[in-house]
């Protein structure tokens, strides 16, 4: 195994011997949450004179994930010049048979970022810092106490180290709640202009519920080229057929799009669990979805490791220990509820979206689900739910602190 320097990108053999390579800092992971902090890291200026080794089993190529996330102007900024926002969308529809809303989003824009132009733009950011090196290999041990890392191609240490990575897989009590955000999705090229890129569905109900809470994003970048989402919340993920069949029926019947081909595929699997995740393990301090930046009532993570990075490069700037952004309490609480109703099924999932999105203003929902809500609007949301189903969910939420 090798490492890269980042600078020359010259190929340097690892020690393997007993005495570890040491580094001020180590990032475990190469994904969207160890690549944001690295690139903040960098982007910071502060930071230049640090010795930093991403560690990854393999090059990231291609586009393996697509992020969406609304946003103001404010996470934007944090990637100014970057060019990686592949669209955005300023008009967004909830679909839902009893009805079609639209969605005031503004000040906000429904933005998407594709994985490969991601990757593209952090590696780049990361060649051209000579004090960040990347390492490919297996991580076959961490030691959370000596701080060290071993792998298939050597052994680092690290006063610090930010991992993406769970160290242990969580042992989930009786009372934690865990759900799964799984989804395959389609980007399609069509024959005919089919799309108005300038609007999207955010979630369209109008499909099935076979299964349990079920979605389909509509995100459109061309009048003939599209990526269709089948999205579910539920315990257990399905089979490939039925992701496809899903996806097919929709197309066909809600789309009335007949015409078409496959360009590409994402399938993935987000957790959805009111689990309260270790923050810090000795000298390891946990990032991304193994750090709880998922939400957990949601599924959105990219806003969140965003604000995660920030708050950990500014802590390190101001005081030289990373400090990692804890959510309100009550955040937790809200998630709790709401993936209690979703799991008990007493309400369908689709008419419970559909309520929250009909009875509140859309801005205040997705300051709700982005943890920057005040206490006022929050309320303003409680009361519109239905209290017969959220109460006593609430009441159990409750008893499980």
């Amino acid at each position: 195994m090798s490492l890269t320097s980042a600078g020359n990108n010259s190929n340097q053999q690892r020690n393997t011997g007993d005495s570890p390579e040491q580094f001020d800092y180590i990032v475990l992971g190469a994904g969207c949450s160890g690549l944001s902090l690295v690139a903040r890291i960098i982007q910071s200026g502060h930071f230049k004179q640090k010795k930093i080794l991403l560690i990854d089993k393999s090059p990231k190529k291609g586009n393996d994930k697509t992020w969406c996330f609304w946003d103001a102007g404010n996470l934007e900024a944090s990637w100014k010049d970057a060019g990686i926002v592949h669209h955005q969308w300023t008009k967004l529809w909830l679909k839902h048979p009893a009805e079609n809303l639209l969605l005031n989003i503004a000040p906000y824009s429904y933005k998407m970022i594709r994985s490969e132009d991601f990757y593209r733009h952090c590696f780049n950011m990361i060649r051209s810092a000579s004090n960040v090196q990347i390492h490919f290999a297996e991580i076959t041990g961490t030691d959370p106490d000596k701080g060290t890392v071993t792998t298939t191609g050597g052994v680092f240490s690290a006063p610090c180290i930010f991992s993406s990575v769970l160290l242990d897989m969580p042992r989930l009590k009786s009372t934690d709640l865990y759900l799964l955000q799984h989804f395959k999705g389609w980007w399609i090229e069509t024959d005919y202009d089919a799309f108005d890129p300038e609007q999207a569905d955010l979630m369209n109900f109008c499909t099935p519920q076979n299964h349990g809470c079920t979605f389909v994003y509509v995100l459109p970048v061309s009048k003939r080229r599209a990526l269709i989402e089948y999205t579910l919340f539920t315990e257990e993920i399905i089979t490939d057929e039925e992701y496809d069949a899903g996806l097919r029926d929709f197309i066909s019947i809600q789309l009335k799009i007949s015409g078409y081909k496959i360009t590409d595929v994402e399938k993935g699997v987000i957790p959805m669990t009111n689990f309260e995740f270790l923050q810090q393990q000795g000298k390891v301090f946990f990032i991304g979805t193994a750090g709880g930046q998922t939400k957990a009532s949601s599924g959105y993570t990219f806003s969140f490791i965003q604000k995660q990075s920030e708050a950990i490069v500014n802590s390190m700037i101001k005081s030289g220990v990373p400090v990692l952004n804890k959510q309100p309490a009550r955040f937790h609480f809200y998630d709790t509820v709401l993936l209690k109703v979703l799991h008990e099924r007493k309400i369908a999932g689709a008419d419970v979206f559909y309520s929250m999105f009909k009875k509140n203003k859309t801005t205040s929902l997705l300051r709700f689900l982005d943890n920057e809500s005040n206490l006022f609007e929050e309320l303003a949301i409680m009361n519109t739910t239905k209290k017969r189903i959220f109460i006593p969910a609430a009441i159990k939420a409750l008893q499980k602190k």
